[in-house]
């Protein structure tokens, strides 16, 4: 097995939560003074960075936003589901034998709800809440400390572009998953190790005695 861990993102990884994540945003803008999204195809082709320019939301004002966000999604955590063969790539890759972890931006409270109501929280090794939007990198680089693992025996997974960025600032590999929030073609320009379509892909990938670049 090529990682001895794998560690999710959790909002457009794990949790088919696109929908209800555009709500909230959309909900909290005349409260917060952001420009609601109205093209979601456009969203989705945005770095987070140009995504938060283009809707008005300042990096000052950051902070606010996700800490609204968080208390009006814990609401919603214990209806969200996974993405579709997820519980059973999970259960595949618990039975290989790879540790799993989350490190996500949303809340542990509020992932740890989604999982369990979800009957897959006990396969999870981990689960880190990091309160930032930006720098998971660094939260990535003590979960190796912790877990007193090299780089190279880790993948992390994520849906966004930031997600692939963390993971090369931490020197672990990366799989962009295309099921989540950012557009294909946006992850494959950020250059991730691999680019999987569906979690059967994922299981494929860890489980194989050697992956192949996507």
């Amino acid at each position: 097995m090529p990682f001895k861990l794998v560690i999710f993102d959790f909002d457009g990884t794990l949790a088919d939560s696109l929908p209800v994540a555009v709500g909230i945003f959309n909900r909290l803008a005349p409260e917060l003074g952001h420009r609601p999204i109205d093209d979601l195809a456009a969203a989705r082709s945005m770095p987070t960075r140009q995504f938060l320019r283009h809707h008005g939301v300042s990096l000052w004002r950051l902070p606010r936003l996700v800490r609204r966000y968080h208390a009006t999604a814990a609401g919603e955590a214990d209806t969200l589901k996974l993405f579709a063969g997820l519980p059973e790539a999970l259960a595949a890759l618990r039975a290989g034998g790879a540790r799993l972890g989350v490190l996500s931006s949303n809340r542990e409270d509020n992932i740890r709800r989604c999982l369990r109501a979800n009957g897959v929280e006990e396969l999870f090794a981990f689960v880190v809440g990091y309160p930032k939007l930006f720098g998971k990198g660094k939260a990535l680089r003590r979960i190796l400390k912790a877990e007193r693992l090299n780089a190279g025996d880790v993948l992390y997974v994520g849906d966004e572009v930031r997600d692939v960025e963390a993971a090369q600032s931490a020197g672990v590999a990366v799989a962009a998953a295309t099921w989540g929030f950012h557009a294909e073609a946006l992850l494959r320009e950020s250059r991730p190790d691999f680019v999987i379509a569906t979690p059967a892909e994922l299981a494929a990938l860890v489980t194989s005695p050697r992956g192949e670049e996507g």
